[in-house]
């Protein structure tokens, strides 16, 4: 896939998961990887890993590890006639963030797939409620 298609969010499925393997408890197995321009969402039997690439360098990396008990929930939001991306939000426990106030709230895991890539979109719902809903 090349860099423009990365660039305007298309993501490639079946990756490098290299980022994540040396982590990977015995027996846990990919079941899917999905690697946007820097970052990827890796859908395994016991959770799902986010990879979120940082800095210019790219050398600081921050993965996240949710297990199977902590999803929640998966929605979608399909592409319209001015919106061009499917928009797939997996609802997680434990994945705070601080609000203004001093207060915290969890927030979804949330990735974007463009319009030309819904069957890809359908896939990662199907995988999700498959391996971590039913």
């Amino acid at each position: 896939m090349g860099l423009f298609n990365k660039m305007m969010g298309y993501a490639d499925t079946g990756g490098d998961v290299s980022i994540v393997e040396e982590y990977l408890a015995p027996g846990e197995e990919v079941i899917q990887s999905f690697h946007f321009l820097r970052d990827c969402v890796i859908l395994t039997n016991y959770g799902i890993y986010t990879v979120d690439v940082q800095g210019v360098s790219g050398k600081k990396v921050e993965v996240k590890f949710f297990p199977k008990d902590a999803i929640q929930t998966i929605s979608f939001e399909t592409a319209g006639t001015l919106d061009f991306d499917v928009d797939i939000k997996i609802g997680v426990t434990n994945n705070p963030i601080v609000l203004a106030n001093g207060g915290s709230m969890n927030v979804p895991i949330s990735f974007k797939v463009p319009r030309e890539q819904t069957e890809e979109a359908k896939t990662i719902v199907h995988l999700v409620k498959e391996h971590y809903l039913l």
